[in-house]
This record gives structure tokens, sequence and C-alpha cells, in this order.
């Protein structure tokens, strides 16, 4: 679906004392051959810290920039040869709020982007009259000026103008930004249920909220000073970092000594209600063996938990390793 191989982008940094000066410029690699895969019908997170080069990439596949090197396709469609097919496949949400007209309404901002589609007359107001009622923004708050709608209701209206001519693949850069945490709740809610599971979109969700990420996105990518340093589903990012997994167990008391005897080495130890609890590293291959040890000499076992890995454990290693 969304396909790009080696893009380079590189900016120049002009100030007053380049222009009347001439002093050098100072050139700013913002992606490095960056190469991604996205498919059809899932939500792929584009991860990174401000300033990794996110929404550089967001606004080279929706065609507003050009790249300085390397290639890309979108639904079969060449970025740099065809990038008006491409525009015809893609919606752009991002949290520009200057793009909207602050005082017209809400359904009349529609209607001038529909315009911009060639959606007027009965076909321009019908589909105006589905996105309002499929984003969930009623009569009332349609007629609504815009600068009058809360965070919420300015983003859902971004997904309503993005949705215009009905992409395959929707862009969404940092669409929960500045949204309070019942807001951004219901976009993530909308994204997953509505754009993908009902109507079956692409999404493209750059963020840099990693509680989000870990929430809504089947597949992610890490990017970090222009350049992916990683990509893939969460479970091939534990393993990037984690050859062993750390668990806890819960058994009956047992002397230190008595569990080094048994060759177990616990990285903690926790006494709760009668219980102790264990706490150590190892491979999930091996934890079978260690609980038969364990009831093998005479230790009651009641529960053995693994403690999964976040994302933030996960992107913190990640970028720690990448400078």
């Amino acid at each position: 679906m969304i396909e790009v191989k080696n893009i380079t982008k590189t900016f120049v940094e002009r100030s007053w004392n380049t222009v009347l000066f001439r002093k050098r410029q100072k050139k700013v690699e913002a992606l490095k051959r960056v190469s991604l895969e996205i498919r059809s019908g899932e939500i792929f997170g584009l991860l990174g810290p401000n300033g990794a080069g996110k929404t550089t990439l967001i606004k080279i596949l929706a065609t507003l920039i050009l790249p300085d090197g390397g290639t890309g396709r979108i639904c079969g469609h060449d970025l740099l040869r065809h990038s008006d097919r491409v525009r015809r496949v893609i919606g752009l949400v991002n949290t520009g709020e200057r793009s909207f007209y602050w005082r017209l309404t809400g359904i009349q901002n529609l209607h001038f982007f529909a315009t911009l589609y060639n959606l007027t007359g009965q076909r321009g107001k019908k589909r105006v009259e589905e996105l309002l009622e499929f984003v969930g923004l009623n009569n009332d708050i349609a007629d609504m000026p815009f600068m009058k709608y809360s965070s919420g209701q300015k983003q859902r209206l971004a997904i309503a103008r993005a949705l215009l001519s009905d992409p395959s693949v929707l862009l969404m850069d940092e669409p929960t930004n500045s949204l309070d945490p019942l807001a951004a709740s219901e976009i993530r809610r909308f994204a997953k249920e509505e754009l993908v599971a009902l109507n079956g979109k692409t999404v493209l969700w750059c963020t840099h909220n990693l509680k989000e990420a870990e929430e809504i996105c089947s597949r992610l990518a890490i990017i970090h000073k222009g350049r992916v340093i990683a990509s893939g589903s969460l479970d091939y990012m534990k393993s990037l970092i984690a050859k062993e997994s750390t668990y806890r167990v819960r058994v009956s008391p047992v002397s230190l000594t008595t569990l080094r005897e048994m060759n177990i080495f616990p990285l903690n130890i926790f006494n709760t209600d009668g219980f102790m609890e264990i706490e150590f590293k190892e491979k999930e291959g091996n934890i079978t063996s260690l609980l038969r040890r364990l009831i093998e000499g005479d230790v009651k076992v009641y529960a053995c938990n693994q403690r999964e890995i976040e994302l933030e454990e996960i992107f913190e290693q990640l970028i720690k390793n990448d400078t």
C-alpha cells in the first residue's frame, strides 16, 4: 500500500547572516535513506522524538515537498511521476488549525474544501452531510463557527476534511496532539474501529506518544535523527533489546541458600502475606526447567508471571544505542 525506499531530504538553513554576509549555509539532513513498507488495512505507527524527521516524511508522502533522493509508491502510484494520482488516494490529517477558516462554520469549511475536489451541488452537499454524521459532529456543532470548536471537535473536522475524496490512505500527523485524555482516547477509538475495522482504511499514525502507539498500532517504526533504527511488530521490537524475560514467581518461603543450591539466582525477593515472590531473568525456553527444580526441591509454586516489556523501554534503549 505504501512503500518508500532510501528516501533522503536535506534542508538548508538560511538566515540574515548567510544572505547578507554570504556566510556558509548550514545543511540539515532531515531524512537519511528511509525505507518503509506499510500494508493495506493497518495502522502503522511512526515514532520518534521531536526533530527526528517524522513530519518531513509525512509531507513527502503527501506530495507537499519533494525528496532529494529515493523512491516511493502509494497504492501503486509513484510519488514523483504520478503525484496527481497519489493525491487522489491520500488524506492528510494534521494539527494545523490555521488551515481552516475560523469565522466560517464547520459545515461551511467542509463545503469550501469539497469544491477543491470538484464536489459541488447536491453531490458535495450529500458528501459533507455523510462525513459530519460519520465523525459525530451533529447539526448544532456543524453550524458553529470553527473558532468556537473544542480541540477534539477541530480534530474530528480535520478527519472529515481528509475523507472528502474517500481516500484509501490517511496520513495522520500527531492527531491527538494538544487533546485532553478523553478526546485523545475517542480519536484513537474512532481511527481503530471506524476508519480501519469498518472502512478498511490504511493509516500512517505519526506520534511521539509511546502509550498511544502501543495501544493502536499493529506495527511501527522508530525514526531517530532522520534514520529508521527499527521497524516491525511490538514483539519484534522486544526481541531486539531483550534476549531474556523478567519473571516473578510466587512460592512458599524458602531460603536464599536453598535457591542458590537449585542454581536459581533471584534479582529481587519480596515477602508478602506469608508468601515469597522471587524475581529473575531467564530465557523463555528455560522457565519450565526452573519451575521443575523448585517443585522437586519441595517448594510450592503458586503463580508465575512474565513481566511485559513496555514500548517506552524499547524506545529508550534503541535511541540510546543509536547515539
